[in-house]
């Protein structure tokens, strides 16, 4: 498939887009994302962005980038309230054949005193020029805050002359390793400016079982900065957490959390640089803060 100048634009911006949210997309944190999660594996599936189910929503909404790629790096975040820290490291991937873009990621985490690691699988399809669609389904040995199992199913669709901009629409499933059960549905859109700005927004509406607990979220996303570069992210996010285990038996229930997200990707050289994530997070129960640092290369 021939790509043209501005489709390779918007491909790369989406790439940043993808990693905009802290990478290694943590446990519970990624329940809420996608992708993979983050969002977001070829975003990087469960992508840092903040929270469980509930408390966010896919980091990734743009289409993804038509090149392949390895990144790996770690994290440490520090939480009040007597709650520890996070701590882990992440490997991921990308692979294009054709109109398929294959993604999979690594996930090594500790949080809340235990630790585990996530596994996630997936693909995008370009079904044309104007629309494509992601599944990326994942699961995890270990560590009680991340899923049992979790799928993500996007389509998406590219608008006016330029196809500047691009609507979402998804659906999720999360199943945590005790009892409660998340469906989910997710509507969002992404412009690309003719300056390099992109402007990315989504909400997600969430139901949790038992008790049918309704948890809404959204987040809004600003990004400036070129392809072969830097990119430069600002990400807030808001909504309902229905729950949030932090220990095999205990949880939080029913709240409002914020997190607020800074992300940097820089080429160091053609081929290869550096993806800085700064994250923070606020609830009732407990502040949470810190840092990411990755590598990344394209072949």
């Amino acid at each position: 498939m021939k790509i043209i100048p501005q489709r390779r634009r918007l491909a790369a911006a989406a790439l940043l887009l993808s990693l905009a949210i802290v990478p290694g997309s943590r446990a519970q944190d990624s329940a809420a994302s996608t992708s993979v999660p983050s969002s977001n594996l070829a975003a990087a599936a469960p992508e840092q962005e903040p929270q469980q189910p509930g408390a966010d929503v896919p980091p990734q909404t743009g289409p993804k980038q038509l090149t392949n790629y390895v990144e790996a790096g770690a994290d440490y975040l520090g939480l009040t309230n007597g709650f520890g820290h996070w701590a882990g490291g992440y490997a991921r991937g990308v692979v294009t054949q054709g109109n398929n873009i294959w993604n999979g990621e690594v996930n090594g985490q500790h949080e809340f005193g235990d630790a585990g690691v996530y596994l996630a699988a997936g693909d995008t399809y370009n079904f044309n020029p104007d629309w494509y669609g992601s599944l990326t389904l994942g699961s995890s040995v270990g560590g009680f805050f991340w899923p049992r199992f979790r799928g993500d199913g996007f389509i998406n669709k590219k608008w006016m002359a330029h196809k500047q901009l691009i609507t979402t629409f998804g659906f999720g499933y999360y199943a945590a390793k005790d009892v409660h059960r998340d469906h989910s549905f997710f509507v969002g859109t992404t412009y690309y400016f003719t300056t390099p700005w992109i402007l990315e927004e989504g909400i997600r509406f969430n139901v949790s079982n038992p008790g049918s607990v309704f948890s809404p979220a959204g987040f809004v996303a600003v990004t400036r900065g070129r392809n072969q570069r830097q990119y430069l992210t600002l990400r807030a996010g808001f909504g309902v957490e229905a729950y949030q285990l932090v220990g095999p038996t205990v949880t939080l229930n029913d709240f409002q959390s914020q997190t607020l997200t800074v992300t940097w990707r820089r080429w160091v050289g053609e081929s290869w640089g550096v993806n800085l994530v700064g994250d923070s997070y606020h609830s009732l129960f407990y502040v949470r803060g810190g840092a990411s640092f990755g590598f990344f290369r394209e072949f």
